[in-house]
Formats: C-alpha cells, sequence, structure tokens
C-alpha cells in the first residue's frame, strides 16, 4: 500500500512532542543548578595561600557544603518527578499511538466494511515500561500475537499489557526511571567537584558559577530542548542533551510498540509492517539501510534502533487477499504522483533511503557520509551494484554499525577498484571428503588478572595474524574492544567484563574470543561428499524415527556456507550469529516421528526453513534454483559424542498425538525449563571462568558446550490463513563446528 500522508505528518509531530516534553524536565533540572549558582555567587570567599593549598574560612566551607548537600536534595527529587511525569505522558501516548493506528486502518479499508480490532492500554503498561528491569520479569520476549487471541479479551479488544511494558528499556538495556537517576546521581558529584576545584584553584564564585551554568537563566521555556543543550554550562550542556535524549527515544520507543500491538491485533488485514526512515543527512547508518523493507509481525527490527531515533513504521495492507473476500475493498492510488517528503523536497514514495542520497548534490552526500572519499566509495558501490540501497548496505557492518573510510579502502582498495562483476553460472560445491578430530572441550580456565592480560595480548596477535594470513589489513577498530579492557585490566579493574561499552548494544563475551580460548572451537568439521554418505554415518545423533538426524542451515552467500563447511579464505572462523534463544549458529530439524510421510514432510519443512533464511520467499513467489540452494544451505548431523543439551519435550520422543505448547516465549517448557537452564548456565559460568556473560550461546561456550537444542511448538497457527498446524520441527544453536559431520552437497 501506498503511505498516507499522515503518517509523515504524524512523525513531525511525535518529535514536536517529545521536544516540548524534554523542554519541560531540561528547565526543572537546569534551575537546580541556576539556584546552586545563585547561592554560590553570594558568597564572598576570602583566600589565603597556606603553603601549597588554599584555606577557606570555616562559616564559607559550611555554606559551601549546605549548597551542595539542597543541590543533592533537589536532583533527587527531579529524578522522583520526572519518572512520574514521564509515565503519565508515555501512559496518554499509547493510548493516543493506538488510537491514530487504528483510525488510519479504518480508513483505508473503510470501501470494503472490514472491521479493524482495538487495543487497549493496560493501567500499568506505562508505569511498567518506565520502572520495571526486564530482566526482572519471568519472561524473554513478547510474545507473538494474532487476531485469534482477541478471543481471551473480549469484544475484539487487545490489551497492551504491563509485562510487555517492562521489556522495553532504552537501547542501552537502562530503563527510563534508572537514566534520570543515573542523571541525578553524576550530577550530584560533578556539582560537588565543580565547586570544590574551583574554590581551591582560586577562582571567584562568579567564575565557578558561570562555569556550571552557561548562559542559561531561569525558567527559560522558551528555548527548544536543543538550544538549552547548546547554551548550557558544564553542569548543564551534557545533561541537557542526555534528557533530550532519554525522552525522544523513549517516544520513539512507545509510539512503534502501541503501532505493533495494533499491527497484531489486525494481521489479516496488514500482515507486514514498513520500516520507514526519515530522508535527510541525519539519518544513522543503520536506519539508512533498512528504510523501505518490509518484515511479518514480530519477525523484524523496529525502531529505535539507536538512541535518538527518528524512524517510524506504517502497516502493510493486503488488498490482493483481502479483495477476495471483501469485493467492494479499493486499492489505494499507487505509482509516482504519490510522494514521501525529504530534506530537499517531495520525492516518489517508492523511492529509498540510497536511491535519494545517489540524487542529491556532492555537498549534502558529504554532509551525511563524513567525507568525499566516502562519496565516492558510495557512487561507485551503487555503480556496481546498480542500486542506490544495495551501496548503503555495503557501507554498514554486520553489527549496523557505519564502516569507516579505513574499512572500505581495507576491502575495497581505491573507490577506481570497484568495478561490476560478471555473474558466474551456478555451480554446487563438490569437494573432497575430509576427516578432523573432535576433542570434547571442557569449561575455559579462571585467569589471574596478570595472566588474563597475557591472554588478551596473545589473542590481539592471533587477530593480526589472522587478518594478515588472509591478506587483510586489521583497523583499531577490530582491536578497540580488547585494548580498553587491557587498560582496565592494567588498572586493576574487576570484575573482567568483555562487552564494548562504546556500542549502544551490547553483546556480552565475545564468541570469537571465546572459540580462540577454546582452542577446538575453530576446528574445521569433518566433510563428506554427499548427503547419502551422511545419512550412512553411525557415529551422529539419531533422530526420534531410528534414522539419523540430518540439520539444514541457511545463508544469504555462500561465502558464509563455505566457511561454516571449513572451505576457502576464512575456513579458521566460525561465523555465529545473534538469537532470542543465546548467541551462536542456528540451524533447524525436523522433531517428529510417525508414518513414513510425517518424517519427509518433517524433513522438507526443515529444508524450506534454510531456505527461507538463504533468500526464498514463498508468500512473495522468490524462490531459489537448485544451484543456489546447493551453494546457500548446508546439511549437517551433530557427533552423537558431542557435549550437547537436549530436552525430554524435544525430537527424541515428540509423537504425531501430541498437541500441546511447549516451547516458545510464553510456553510452559520456555518458562519452566529453558529459562531456568539459561540462568544456571549463565551463572556457573561467570562463577568458573570469572567472565561476564549476556548470552547463554556465549555462557555454553566457555562451559564446553557444543550445541543445544530448541524444542519448537508442537502446534502453531500460520497467521494468514488461522490454520492451526502441528510443527514439524526444532532449532538448533551451534557452537563449535568441530562437533558436526558436514555435506559438501544437500541432496536435491
Amino acid at each position: 500500500m501506498s503511505i498516507p500522508e499522515v503518517f509523515f505528518r504524524e512523525t513531525i509531530d511525535l518529535n514536536r512532542y517529545s521536544n516540548a516534553v524534554s523542554t519541560e524536565f531540561q528547565t526543572t533540572y537546569n534551575d537546580i543548578i541556576l539556584v546552586a549558582a545563585k547561592k554560590l555567587k553570594q558568597l564572598n570567599i576570602k583566600q589565603a595561600q597556606a603553603g601549597a593549598g588554599v584555606v577557606v574560612a570555616p562559616q564559607t566551607r559550611k555554606r559551601l557544603r549546605a549548597i551542595i548537600a539542597q543541590s543533592k536534595a533537589s536532583l533527587n527529587t527531579w529524578s522522583k518527578t520526572s519518572t512520574k511525569q514521564m509515565i503519565r505522558e508515555i501512559e496518554g501516548l499509547a493510548d493516543v499511538q493506538a488510537g491514530f493506528i487504528e483510525n488510519e486502518l479504518k480508513k483505508v479499508v473503510k470501501s470494503g466494511n472490514i472491521p479493524i480490532n482495538s487495543v487497549a492500554i493496560s493501567p500499568k503498561y506505562a508505569e511498567s515500561f518506565v520502572k520495571t528491569d526486564p530482566t526482572k520479569t519471568n519472561i524473554f520476549t513478547s510474545k507473538e500475537f494474532t487476531e485469534d487471541d482477541f478471543k481471551k479479551f473480549g469484544q475484539g479488544k487487545f490489551e497492551l499489557t504491563a509485562r510487555q511494558g517492562a521489556m522495553q528499556t532504552l537501547p542501552n538495556g537502562v530503563t527510563v526511571e534508572k537514566a534520570f537517576r543515573g542523571i541525578a546521581e553524576r550530577q550530584q558529584d560533578s556539582l560537588a567537584r565543580h565547586i570544590r576545584q574551583g574554590v581551591f584553584s582560586g577562582e571567584s564564585t562568579a567564575e565557578i558559577a558561570r562555569r556550571m551554568v552557561g548562559k542559561l537563566e531561569f525558567g527559560q521555556r522558551a528555548l527548544s530542548s536543543r538550544q538549552k543543550a547548546l547554551a548550557g554550562g558544564e553542569l548543564t550542556k551534557l545533561a541537557n542533551h542526555q534528557i533530550r535524549t532519554i525522552v525522544r527515544t523513549s517516544v520513539n520507543q512507545v509510539q512503534n510498540q502501541a503501532s505493533q500491538a495494533v499491527y497484531a491485533a489486525n494481521s489479516k488485514v496488514a500482515p507486514e509492517y514498513q520500516y520507514v526512515a526519515t530522508l535527510d543527512s541525519r539519518t544513522s547508518a543503520v536506519c539508512r539501510d533498512l528504510d523501505g523493507k518490509t518484515f511479518a509481525y514480530n519477525r523484524g527490527p523496529t525502531p529505535p534502533q539507536h538512541f535518538n531515533c527518528r524512524s517510524t513504521t506504517v502497516p502493510v495492507v493486503d488488498f490482493d487477499k483481502l479483495q477476495k473476500q471483501y469485493p467492494t475493498l479499493e486499492k489505494p492510488p499507487v505509482g509516482k504522483a504519490v510522494t514521501r517528503p525529504s530534506a530537499t523536497g517531495r520525492v516518489p514514495q517508492d523511492t529509498t533511503y540510497g536511491e535519494w542520497l545517489l540524487q542529491q548534490d556532492k555537498k549534502l552526500q558529504v554532509k551525511t557520509l563524513g567525507n568525499e572519499k566516502k562519496v565516492n566509495y558510495f557512487k561507485r558501490l551503487a555503480k556496481k551494484e546498480g542500486s542506490g540501497q544495495k551501496a548503503i548496505k555495503k557501507l554498514v557492518r554486520d553489527d549496523d554499525s557505519e564502516r569507516s573510510l579505513k574499512d572500505l579502502q581495507r576491502i575495497y582498495g581505491k573507490p577506481t577498484n570497484i568495478k561490476p562483476k560478471p555473474k558466474p553460472k551456478p555451480k554446487a560445491v563438490v569437494g573432497t571428503a575430509v576427516v578432523s578430530d573432535f576433542v570434547k572441550s571442557k569449561p575455559i580456565e579462571k585467569l589471574s588478572n596478570k595472566d588474563m592480560i597475557a591472554n588478551l595480548e596473545a589473542y590481539k596477535k592471533h587477530l593480526i595474524d589472522k587478518f594478515k594470513a588472509q591478506g587483510e589489513k586489521i583497523t583499531s577498530y577490530d582491536l578497540g574492544t580488547y585494548d580498553r579492557q587491557l587498560e582496565r585490566l592494567r588498572q586493576g579493574l574487576t570484575p573482567f567484563d568483555m562487552r564494548d561499552s562504546e556500542r549502544m548494544f551490547t553483546t556480552g563475551t565475545k564468541l570469537d574470543y571465546l572459540y580462540w580460548r577454546q582452542k577446538t572451537y575453530n576446528k574445521k568439521p569433518t566433510r563428506v561428499k554427499n548427503i547419502d554418505e551422511l545419512k550412512k554415518r553411525t557415529d551422529v545423533v539419531k533422530a526420534a524415527d531410528g534414522e539419523n538426524l540430518i540439520i539444514y542451515r541457511g545463508v544469504t552467500d555462500e561465502k558464509f556456507a563455505n566457511q561454516f563447511k571449513g572451505v576457502g579464505k576464512k575456513a579458521s572462523e566460525h561465523y555465529a550469529g545473534n538469537g532470542i534463544y543465546g548467541n551462536g549458529t542456528y540451524a533447524a530439524a525436523r522433531n517428529i516421528n510417525g508414518p513414513k510421510s510425517i518424517v519427509n514432510k518433517a524433513n522438507n519443512d526443515a529444508l524450506a526453513i534454510a531456505k527461507q533464511y538463504a533468500g526464498e520467499d514463498p508468500e512473495f513467489n522468490i524462490k531459489l534454483s537448485q544451484a543456489q540452494t546447493q551453494k546457500r544451505v548446508t546439511a549437517f548431523a551433530l557427533r552423537k559424542d558431542a557435549n550437547i543439551k537436549t530436552w525430554k519435550a524435544g525430537s527424541s520422543v515428540k509423537t504425531t498425538r501430541k498437541s500441546q505448547f511447549h516451547a516458545g516465549p510464553d510456553g510452559d517448557w520456555y518458562t519452566e525449563n529453558f529459562l531456568t537452564w539459561r540462568k544456571e548456565t549463565i551463572e556457573k559460568a561467570e562463577k568458573l571462568t570469572g567472565l561476564k556473560y549476556d548470552s547463554v550461546g556465549e555462557a555454553a561456550t566457555a562451559l564446553g558446550i557444543d550445541a543445544y537444542q530448541i524444542p519448537l511448538p508442537l502446534t502453531e497457527m500460520d497467521e494468514a490463513t488461522g490454520v492451526i498446524t502441528r510443527s514439524t520441527m526444532d532449532y538448533w544453536v551451534i557452537l563449535n563446528r568441530s562437533a558436526i559431520i558436514v555435506s559438501d552437497t544437500v541432496g536435491l
């Protein structure tokens, strides 16, 4: 569907709203600092040199301490008051946003008289959003909802619950309440430090006060939130920026969560949503890349992707499918006449960020990408890929950060070196069988501070040597995490934590470092020529039907498939991803026992999942050729002597007679089994190794676990048709490549 103009106007209105709210919080905060500055200027400090120090009269010191104490109390009150006010703002915003999306859906489908389900806001939703740490709740992620779930709520009403609110935090994982409290606590310390340093360095109280507040005055509500931040002094400038960021990010988050709830409530009308970024020079790299992409509900990224994110989402109505049931439904106009706003004027609505930027003058391109050399890379990549949006994708790393100029130079050389390459004819990867030694891993050792320093130094050398062997130049970005940790260790800071504090989303202890520590994890897997050989093996895990359990993995680029198999230039690496069940390599396998026809279907379903991850999309009639499937999909089995975690409710006992849900974030299996195991595994790993872990995949790697099973629901519902079917497959998280036996071909 084309995007109604009102969605673009709403984004502008919400930015204005967040600015108004943040301005109010900034004003009350600034007034506290201004009061302290005013009291400070009233003091007449008579200082006298006493050796190397400064002597301040006892009465004056008493008054200084009183100013600091009063400011501390006021900041604590400000933090609590701001939290309460933010709850009220979010409560109203969630309600308004849900109503807005509902009304717009009603307008779009009005001609077909299609009913639109409503979303109610729980009274506790806003408070939970602001105050509840999601790690303290017995859930992992929000449940997927479909229209059929609304029967539980009556009258077609679905509730945006407190539990869903609890799952939302700022992009750094901090709650809004904690963020406000953090500002208050940091500024308390900063205020005391500025006053003491100023007094004992010989500054006048007027000079100290001016340095604290800059050009700010009492009650300046006429200034925008940005103007307040720019006008501030050392005790207001950063705090004002942080307040503005907290409010803007929270508003964006609530807006999009409320929208997602309405999409879920009306999944048969709008089964997908589209990511919409702002077409200007301030848009982040990750949002540039996501602009224009569509995702099924709860299957893709949603704003905010970072602090101060201005992106939004819009529903994608399936008019073709709906018209079969509602013949009077009219499609909205499409084509070049339908436009969207940009910083340089209106453009056709189907214009993606990359295409828009490609059409702009060099000055704006430089302002967006940072320098002229990066612009040259962008233009050459666009010419090579045939698309400005594909070129934008090339400028973004896998972790969604923007590639530096050095990074681009390392990958592509000079911009003139980037030339279109002829597309090779599809060809299956068939190699000679390779056998590797498998050594069952043990937990990594807990190291002392001194040994940890030596260990990290050795790992850095390993990284440098690895890049050199691959003909690549390592950058400071690649080594930055470890340099920072080495500096912490040399200062005697503990406990050791491999998280990169400069990243917005922490990833816990890095998997590549843990693989290196385990030594055995990056060994090449055993390879066989074809899937028939794989099925004949006697040393692999068997399925419920007594046959070898074949597991399928799909990737969008054959280089990742080859890497996993231990083929090619980067065969020594184990590429792993991120997922809700822990970081590692995800794959699918059949999970059900029964007649031969059932087992065959289950195997084909697991293969179909892998093909979807490889780029196949049956809904949009996007298919992979046999040659593409051979390149992108890998078939493998797990060694039966590997250290594997399974559950009784998993593939070994499933039958066609079972019908209950047992997996998924809201299932009994998940809450009673997986979450308990996750918690115990992380605690055990941290105790044994002395490192910190955010992901159970990382903790399991540190303990020497090679793979673990994720049983999927025994029954599930197709969101498009409402048909309930039995699940025929499980996910597996693979951590150790040497614990698998892989086939060179898929066996189509």
